[in-house]
Order: C-alpha cells, then sequence, then structure tokens
C-alpha cells in the first residue's frame, strides 16, 4: 500500500493524492480506486475492460492506463462524436496511447454511454468498469467495503494536530472512503469535517453508503458540515484554475473549493496555524 504524503505549506496541511500517479500523468484517488476494481476483474479471469463516460472524463484514461497495467485489453466508448474527433480531448489521446480501442455512439448522454457498455460487456470475457469507477449497485456489503478501505487507509498519516479536514464531496466515493477511515485513524485534535459539494447533493447517498458496511457518518465528537457549491456559487461542469500554495489544483474540483472559501474566508480556513487541512483528491492530467 503506499501513502500518499501530507505536506504543510503556509501553515496549511495538504493530502497530496494528486502524487499518487501512473503512466500518461493519470492520478490520484479515482487511479487508486480504477486499480482495485480492474485488479479484482483482472483476478476473475476477465480478459477486457468496457468503459464509457463523456470525453471530459478522466475514466478513459485511467481505465486504458489501468487495464494495460493488468494486461488487459480494453474498450472505450464515447459519445456524441467520432474516435477520430474524441482524440483530441486528453482523457481519450491517454486511452488511445495506452492501447485502448475507442469506439462511437451518436448521442453523448451518460444513460446510453452506459447501455452502450453494458451491452459490449455481455460479450465474452469483458466486463465493465462501472461510470464514476466505484463498485456497481448491486455490490455486497462485502464488496463496498473493500472498496472503501482502499481510500480509508490514506487516513493513516494525517497529522494529530489537524482540527478541520476540508474534503471536496463530487460523487462521494473518495468522501466515503476517508470518513470510513476516521474511525480508525482519526488525528487525535479532529473537530470538524468539511465536505465542499461541487455537484448534485449526495448527502444521502453517502449516508446509505456508509450504513451498508455499519459505520457512522463521523466518529463520535467531530462536526460535520457541508457547503453546497452547486448550482449556486458554480455547476459541476465548470472549470475554475486555482493555485494555491504552489500548488495547481484541478479547476473542477479543488479549484472551486479553493476559490470559495479564498472568497468567504472562514477563520479555519484563514488562520494558517496548520490546523486545517485540504484533501486534494487528484490533479488535472
Amino acid at each position: 500500500m503506499d501513502l500518499t504524503p501530507v505536506q504543510s505549506l503556509n501553515g496549511m496541511w495538504y493530502k497530496r493524492e494528486d502524487l499518487y500517479r501512473g503512466a500518461y500523468g493519470v492520478n490520484g484517488a479515482k487511479y487508486r480506486a480504477c486499480q482495485h476494481l480492474i485488479g479484482r476483474a483482472a483476478k476473475a479471469g476477465y480478459a477486457c475492460v468496457v468503459s464509457a463516460a463523456s470525453v471530459l472524463s478522466p475514466q478513459s484514461a485511467m481505465a486504458a492506463v489501468v487495464s494495460d497495467e493488468y494486461g488487459l485489453m480494453c474498450h472505450v466508448i464515447v459519445g456524441g462524436t467520432t474516435p477520430e474527433k474524441a482524440v483530441k480531448h486528453k482523457s481519450i489521446q491517454i486511452a488511445r496511447d495506452a492501447g485502448a480501442l475507442i469506439s462511437s455512439i451518436p448521442v453523448g448522454y451518460n444513460p446510453a454511454l452506459q447501455s452502450a457498455a453494458k451491452k459490449s460487456a455481455e460479450q465474452p470475457g469483458s466486463w465493465r468498469l462501472p461510470y464514476g469507477i466505484t463498485t456497481p449497485p448491486d455490490a455486497s456489503p462485502e464488496e463496498v467495503e473493500g472498496f472503501l478501505q482502499v481510500g480509508a487507509a490514506q487516513t493513516m498519516n494525517l497529522p494529530d494536530g489537524v482540527k478541520t479536514l476540508v474534503l471536496p464531496f463530487g460523487s462521494g466515493n473518495t468522501a466515503a472512503g476517508v470518513l470510513y477511515g476516521l474511525h480508525d485513524f482519526a488525528p487525535e485534535q479532529l473537530e470538524r469535517v468539511i465536505l465542499v459539494g461541487i455537484g448534485p447533493d449526495r448527502q444521502a447517498w453517502l449516508r446509505a453508503r456508509l450504513a451498508l458496511v455499519g459505520r457512522e457518518l463521523v466518529p463520535a465528537g467531530v462536526q460535520l458540515q457541508h457547503i453546497p457549491l452547486h448550482p449556486g456559487f458554480a455547476t459541476y461542469g465548470d472549470r475554475m484554475p486555482e493555485t494555491l500554495d504552489g500548488l495547481a489544483l484541478h479547476p473542477t474540483y479543488e479549484g472551486k473549493v479553493a476559490r470559495y472559501l479564498n472568497l468567504v474566508s472562514p477563520s479555519w480556513w484563514t488562520a494558517r496555524d496548520d490546523t486545517t487541512l485540504l484533501w486534494i483528491v487528484g490533479g488535472p492530467l
């Protein structure tokens, strides 16, 4: 297991999941989760990974890179474009360079993409990577817990002096793993966890996810706060490039978080006394 480092810069702690990197620059918590899921598929004897996502999503790149790591074929499906045009996008370029077969369907709506992936995965030896790089809806509690534990382990090296933990909250998968891990490895002085919502509200999903494996949202004595940025401050698809303490942040995730918190300036964000930690889920490709 690789523990990504925590780094103190100008009185702020950062969890550097962006430093967990593979070929072609794929990185972050999603990359690790993808390795877990495709690794299980390889162990089960599948020969080909099927993935469908928007051309803007890093899922295509991660699926192809991790499939190549395990010696598997990869079929990436995009929509509303052609394979020739799709490779203008970075994630699709990487998927192609990592050896994936790129195909397309006429429309780019996600339900149509996932339907196409499901049909392709009916071929013998094929396995579909769930959209969002997560466990499928019918996964057992044991499978969900195993998936959560992959991210939970990254809480093991959080500094004891941290009082406020700031988590970008999109699909919720990284946050679920972190909250799971805090029950075992919470910093001694942790007082609050701030979920900064960058997409539609996933709190109910998060609560159900942890309840499935018998865990409360946060350990006793820790407060949980949700700050919704979507859609009032920025919609999920908006990009906000930001640099914080010399770190280039992902414009869809941490970039929005940093811009908003710099604007509203809560005391725990501006204190710069090494008691706040921003969890960097991943960096741009």
